[in-house]
């Protein structure tokens, strides 16, 4: 009979195992975005198809914010840099993708607004794909 010290390693493993399971999957909306940018051939086509991709970037963001939270809570709130940082990319994801979304109102008006919405798009989701990469495999941090 398991004792509950070893229930309680096996919880927390298997919240640590959830959280890195779900963000393995965080660069792929990010991938698909940059191949878009790159290879669109209208702007309605690229607006379409990121506008679709953008469900899942919010779903991933929110899946890693709240696993992320249990994790915290089970080990006392206990903050290390590797910590901080992710949540601060969480933060710059999710802001990225609000401003995104507002630099879109604006560049749906001219062609030059456009071209620099397109290159806005390409350096956030560039940035994106780095940090996803940089905490998914734990290179640096």
């Amino acid at each position: 009979m398991p004792n509950e010290a070893d229930m309680v390693v096996k919880a927390f493993n298997d919240m640590v195992f959830f959280h890195a399971f779900f963000m393995g999957f965080f660069p792929i909306p990010f991938l698909i975005n940059l191949y878009t940018l790159f290879t669109y051939k209208t702007y309605q086509k690229v607006i379409t198809k990121i506008w679709f991709v953008m469900p899942l970037i919010f779903l991933l963001v929110s899946i890693g914010s709240f696993t992320g939270v249990f994790i915290l809570a089970s080990v006392h709130w206990a903050m290390s840099a590797r910590v901080w940082a992710m949540c601060g990319f969480m933060v710059f994801v999710f802001a990225g993708e609000i401003a995104r979304l507002k630099r879109l109102k604006v560049a749906k008006t001219s062609e030059v607004k456009m071209l620099s919405y397109i290159r806005f798009c390409k350096l956030l989701y560039a940035l994106d794909l780095l940090g996803a990469v940089v905490f998914t495999f734990r290179l640096f941090v």
